[in-house]
């Protein structure tokens, strides 16, 4: 038996022969598009970290200006108090003027700032330094007073009109230069930082990403191998899970083809053969061949039969109608049903449908066909001379319907793949033998209705297959 090898894809453009299958090019257009994730992140960082140092280094700049304003105003005070100070000594000792004015202009000079001194009545007695600011410049600068005492008397008072910028400004803009140069270094060398970072993070997701293009194009063996952190480990996982699950099902779906077309192409050829040689006169026309072709001609259809109840079993969700279902009556009729195929197994079929009145919730067809599966599936891997033995019982919220056969039991490889589409455990099997979808189709007639189906029991002894439905107790 041969494949055909699958279609190769034809690119854009290209001229097709007539009748030539092509498969359509995935195309990526877009998907280059954008700005990359490492580099976003990035930006990001980088951007959040820009403003952070801006907020701070506002903050930084406020607090220190006002703490260089108090400790340089403090130092102010203490020269015009100590001024005022050496003035009153000076009176007091009788000193000359020449030395009171020394005291004042070196103040003056100090502070960058005039002085004046003023009599006991608010008048100017004289004044040193620079002229006094405008009055509209007030907010510019701000006086410091300290009065000359001679004994017990005041005589007089010390002004100084002191600037608040030119001494402080020095300082602050050497401050804020050093706070700006910091600052860009460091976003300078966090963006750097973050490219690496956000690359190194990102490379995980560049891989699933690769590895999904190449699932795409058709490599069915790409899988992603995902970074150290635990999110891209789920996602490699996730991706790889996928992965695996398409190529089975690619895997399952080319031997399905291939085995749907031998199960057709056997009885098809088997009749095929019989009519032309009954045309020819070769096989006489009598029942016996008639019966030949008949036989040739049902295996033929009943293939086609079961690709029909695949379908109508996807669509059960669709057409369920759930309602209470004995189960007494279900297994009698179940086992009814396929007494005939029983007995042309020569395998004995016992039914206990347990507690009188034990009902269930499903779709009553849906139920029946599925139960009729499984049991078909038991009668076909149970040795003759052996027994089915198929029970009901309640278990809570539940009813369990048990299939048991005492065939060989299922190998543990094909034990994970039982319910999958067109899967067979033996790819080289005759015609007529099945289309490895029956306990598919238990399985989507079950759905709808809240039931399930598994393997409770498998092994040398044989193997039990579990229904579960919800349980209807009211009539």
């Amino acid at each position: 038996m041969t494949t055909s090898p699958a279609p190769t894809p034809t690119p854009p453009g290209t001229p097709t022969p007539p009748g030539t299958p092509t498969v359509p090019v995935a195309t990526t257009t877009g998907s280059s598009r954008g700005m990359p994730l490492a580099l976003r992140l990035a930006l990001i960082l980088s951007g959040v970290t820009l403003v952070t140092l801006l907020v701070a280094g506002a903050v930084v700049n406020r607090v220190v200006s006002r703490s260089f304003e108090e400790v340089v105003t403090s130092q102010q005070t203490d020269q015009v108090n100590a001024a005022a100070d050496a003035l009153s000594e000076i009176l007091r000792q009788g000193g000359n003027l020449r030395d009171a004015r020394a005291v004042l202009e070196r103040l003056s000079h100090s502070l960058d700032a005039p002085v004046v001194l003023l009599g006991p009545n608010g008048n100017e007695i004289a004044h040193f330094g620079p002229p006094q600011p405008p009055t509209d410049l007030d907010d510019l600068s701000h006086g410091l007073e300290a009065a000359v005492f001679v004994g017990d008397q005041q005589v007089a008072t010390i002004r100084a009109e002191v600037p608040d910028q030119p001494t402080a400004s020095p300082f602050l803009r050497v401050f804020n230069g050093v706070l700006v140069v910091g600052g860009l270094t460091a976003v300078a060398v966090i963006a750097v930082l973050a490219v690496f970072i956000a690359r190194r993070q990102t490379r995980p997701l560049h891989d699933v990403a690769l590895a999904a293009g190449r699932l795409e194009a058709g490599d069915l063996t790409a899988r992603a191998t995902g970074g150290g952190d635990r999110e891209s480990r789920e996602l490699a996982g996730a991706f790889n899970a996928m992965a695996s699950r398409v190529e089975r099902s690619e895997m399952l779906r080319r031997r399905a083809a291939s085995d749907m077309a031998h199960d057709l192409a056997t009885p098809a050829t088997v009749l095929e053969s019989q009519l032309q040689a009954m045309i020819d006169g070769v096989v006489p026309t009598n029942p016996a061949s008639l019966e030949a072709a008949r036989a040739a001609s049902s295996a033929l259809g009943s293939v086609i039969v079961q690709m029909g109840e695949l379908a109508s079993a996807e669509a059960a969700p669709l057409q369920a109608r759930p309602e209470r279902v004995e189960m007494g009556a279900l297994l009698a009729e179940a086992a009814a049903a396929l007494d005939g195929l029983y007995r042309e197994k020569s395998v004995t079929l016992e039914v206990d449908p347990g507690e009188p009145g034990l009902a269930a919730w499903a779709d009553l067809a849906h139920l029946g066909r599925a139960l009729r599966n499984v049991m078909t599936n038991a009668a076909q891997h149970t040795a003759p001379g052996a027994s089915v033995r198929v029970t009901a019982t309640p278990a809570g919220e539940q009813v369990q319907i048990r299939v048991i056969d005492h065939g060989t039991g299922i190998p543990p490889d094909d034990l994970p793949h039982i319910f999958e589409r067109f899967y067979r455990s033996d790819p080289a099997r005759t015609a007529g033998s099945g289309a490895g979808i029956g306990l598919t189709i238990a399985r989507e007639l079950l759905a709808p209705s809240g039931g399930v189906i598994s393997v409770e029991h498998t092994g040398p002894d044989g193997t039990t297959m579990l229904l579960a439905l919800p349980r209807r107790t009211e009539e």
